[in-house]
């Protein structure tokens, strides 16, 4: 009986294991790398934008 129970958690921590190496193999270096993260005011309607190039009021795009 405790054999069984054994190669029961033996069996559990192994596919726990594989499962952090291979989100660990595929993770990026920076997930964040392409996101913009000035702070600009919206021209249209003065919100203040904290990450991205486009308001999520309005729509409007950052100006270069």
């Amino acid at each position: 009986m405790g054999l069984y129970i054994f190669l029961i958690f033996l069996i559990f921590f192994a596919m726990i294991g594989t499962t952090l190496y291979v989100t660990g193999k595929n993770k990026k270096e920076d997930t964040y790398t392409d996101l913009d993260t000035d702070e600009w005011n919206c021209p249209e309607c003065g919100f203040l934008v904290q990450a991205g190039d486009k308001c999520i009021y309005c729509g409007t795009e950052k100006s270069a």
